[in-house]
């Protein structure tokens, strides 16, 4: 993966990871009335810089892990 790839990456999976889970939480916790959207972009623009942390510490670590598990179950014999 090049760099512009993972940049592009780590923004677009956190932009669209933070917009749909502060929507639905925000909803959930709060309902929905002529107030919701501003509590949405409050929990938004909390919730954003933490998946675009996450994305960019953690995401490389949960790939490796991912394709150690995978080598694991590709290796075991079917039964």
């Amino acid at each position: 993966m090049t760099r512009t790839q993972f940049w592009t990456t780590a923004i677009l999976s956190s932009l669209t990871m933070a917009l749909c889970m502060s929507g639905v939480l925000t909803s959930i916790n709060t309902g929905i009335d002529s107030e919701w959207h501003l509590r949405w972009a409050r929990s938004f623009s909390m919730a954003w810089p933490v998946a675009l942390t996450m994305n960019i510490l953690v995401l490389p670590k949960i790939r490796q892990l991912a394709a150690h598990i995978a080598a694991k179950i590709d290796r075991q014999p079917l039964s």
